[in-house]
């Protein structure tokens, strides 16, 4: 795959990634000031 069509799939991932509940709960914990309990999602 070409440079242009690796950086169209990196976006398209990194965005998936960021919609996960460990996403929201690393964020909201950070808020937050706690321990963040991931659970694998």
């Amino acid at each position: 795959m070409d440079v242009e069509e690796a950086q169209k799939n990196e976006a398209r991932i990194f965005s998936e990634l960021f919609t996960t509940e460990d996403v929201k709960e690393g964020t909201g914990a950070f808020i937050e000031k706690r321990k963040a309990q991931f659970k694998g999602q």
